[in-house]
């Protein structure tokens, strides 16, 4: 009975979270430094790709997606070793590792109720936005 009780509250939690997570658009107009918003686009490309990697869409190659999202986590690593907030690497990695894998939870959440929404991942919402801007990269 407890297990069931702590599935659905981190499911709550993860559903909460999910609709607070904001585009990368409205987020940078939060960030003046322009490090901080190069730090935070290489965290939301490497969740995204990572959750796209775990429920890839027919037309991707998984293997790549996996690529992707390790390169956009190993360039949040050395983004916020550039910040100069951290200046161990392997301490870095950790940080970021942890953002990562509460990340792409969010994103998976948010994928799974989209598709149930218009058949699609990210199509019609901020996140294929923010996508894209992860594609140009």
């Amino acid at each position: 009975m407890s297990k069931i009780f702590f599935l659905l509250c981190i499911f709550y939690f993860v559903s909460i979270n999910a609709n607070e997570l904001k585009s990368l658009k409205e987020s940078f107009n939060n960030i003046e430094n322009e490090g901080d918003k190069s730090l935070l686009l290489m965290q939301r490309c490497a969740a995204i790709y990572g959750a796209l990697s775990v429920m890839p869409p027919i037309e991707m190659n998984p293997e790549e997606l996996k690529t992707r999202y390790k390169i956009f986590l190993q360039s949040a690593v050395n983004q916020e070793m550039d910040n100069k907030k951290i200046s161990d690497e392997e301490q870095s990695y950790k940080n970021q590792l942890e953002i990562f894998k509460s990340s792409i939870v969010l994103f998976i959440q948010i994928f799974k109720q989209n598709y149930k929404k218009n058949n699609s991942f990210f199509q019609n919402t901020w996140v294929e936005n923010d996508y894209e801007m992860c594609e140009k990269l």
